[in-house]
């Protein structure tokens, strides 16, 4: 299910993304979008890269960001975020390629860690004024790595006065890292045999941009490197490459225009039904359209579409899952459940989609329909440990099948999720009362009381 999560960033993200914890302070949100095939899309183009980068692959989360500006960085470990509005811009699965290169270029690099250090010499107030001053667009980042716009400027303007020492310092240092997270995206490049075009393509897009910006950028007060300088590292590596005329693979350009035509369905239906016409009956436009019209709230033409894909390629999960979402969403969650079961079926792996079957099992309301949901959900917990959701319908299942030591469990889940130690403790003790001595529920109950009792408050 393409879903929208609202969280809100914690101060301790300051030293990590300054610019988002930023937006924290002032209350402001960061919309985070959980959807199996545009994570699993991201994952299989950026796994080569991955490798090339010597990092694990499972050990990297990505996180999308409902924002329509051209950004993506690193934050809290090997967590990379990145933007809707970039991948909708990229034209070219290489492109995205390159973005994604870069990024894990930062976290190849260690380079979140080396910044805190280089963050202890700042007061907030300098980092902020400098950045948030010169009207930095939002999540264009002191992150340990936006491949996007860094801030820049005094709040005086770039003929001001200039920033302390120190500050001039670290913005030297932020400025390195970029130039070595690009160096580090065209070895991987060059490692996996792809070709640096989409790079040089995407930067020219960030570059026009740029222009349109009303407050330009002073070359003295900024995170990144100037674009035409990374446009011209990038161009000599092209010039090097035996590999600067590779084409994307069939399969990855399939995937890279489906992904893209979902999310101007689900975000921009109107702008997708503008692109997409009914002349084009590509699968992607298609898929773009049968979102669309669901988002318009056209349920039986975007039915009509999505069955139509189905007849065709009966065997793919995401457009089941898809059909499940439209059914549930318009209160028909019993004729949703069977287009949730053949996508679980379909890609087992999926804890999202075992979550999204689980959510339209429950609202049955039945009493086999909720034992099925908590059996999925218990399988999805191996792969989305840290999902609020996951844990939430987990206490209603296990209270709807009267379980009060599953329920208990579920809810100090849940309560360590948010930070509340307390609330968690309650009821983590509440568990190992009502479980049955040394089975692996109390014995989790008894793990995550001791958990509690040593972290700080905050997500685990």
């Amino acid at each position: 299910m393409f879903k929208r999560i609202i969280t809100l960033f914690s101060l301790a993200l300051f030293a990590l993304a300054p610019l988002g914890a930023a937006r924290a302070q002032q209350g402001q949100r960061l919309n985070l979008i959980r959807d199996a095939e545009i994570e699993n899309t991201i994952r299989t183009l950026a796994v080569p890269i991955w490798r090339a980068a010597r990092l694990d692959p499972n050990a990297i989360e990505i996180m999308i960001v409902q924002d329509h500006s051209l950004n993506a960085f690193v934050a809290g470990g090997q967590r990379i975020f990145i933007n809707t509005g970039l991948i909708m811009r990229t034209e070219t699965p290489n492109q995205l390629i390159g973005v994604m290169a870069h990024e894990s270029g930062h976290i190849a690099g260690g380079h979140l860690a080396r910044m805190q250090e280089e963050l202890r010499s700042l007061s907030t107030l300098q980092i902020l004024e400098a950045i948030l001053g010169a009207g930095a667009m939002a999540g264009g980042a002191l992150s340990g790595g936006g491949v996007g716009r860094g801030g820049g400027g005094s709040t005086t303007g770039a003929g001001g006065p200039r920033a302390p020492g120190s500050l001039m310092s670290f913005l030297h240092y932020t400025q390195t890292q970029e130039s070595a997270a690009d160096q580090a995206a065209i070895n991987y490049l060059q490692r996996t045999g792809q070709s640096p075009k989409g790079t040089i393509d995407f930067l020219r897009i960030l570059q026009r941009e740029e222009r349109l910006q009303i407050n330009r950028r002073d070359p003295y007060l900024t995170t990144h490197p100037l674009t035409p300088e990374r446009i011209s590292a990038f161009e000599q590596a092209a010039a090097r490459s035996p590999y600067v005329n590779t084409p994307d693979t069939p399969q990855n350009l399939h995937m890279h225009h489906r992904m893209v035509a979902k999310l101007m369905g689900f975000i921009t239906p109107d702008a997708a039904l503008a692109r997409f016409a009914e002349a084009d009956r590509s699968v992607p436009a298609r898929y773009a359209r049968a979102i669309a019209w669901y988002r318009k709230g056209a349920l039986g033409s975007a039915l009509l579409g999505i069955d139509g894909l189905i007849k065709e390629y009966p065997n793919d999960p995401y457009f089941h899952e898809v059909r499940g979402q439209m059914l549930y969403e318009n209160g028909r969650a019993t004729e949703g459940v069977a287009s949730y079961r053949k996508a679980a079926q379909l890609l087992p792996s999926s804890g999202l989609i075992k979550i999204d079957f689980a959510r339209a099992l429950l609202a049955t309301n039945t009493t086999d329909n909720d034992r099925e949901a908590v059996r999925n959900l218990e399988l999805a917990s191996q792969q989305e440990p840290d999902s609020f959701d996951l844990w939430r319908m987990m206490a209603e299942g296990y209270s709807k099948l009267n379980n009060p030591g599953m329920t208990s469990l579920a809810r100090a889940e849940m309560a360590a999720l948010r930070g509340n130690k307390s609330e968690a403790a309650t009821h983590a003790d509440a568990a190992t009362r009502q479980l049955q001595a040394g089975t692996p529920a109390w014995q989790r109950a008894q793990d995550l009381k001791a958990y509690i009792n040593t972290r700080p408050s905050g997500r685990r």
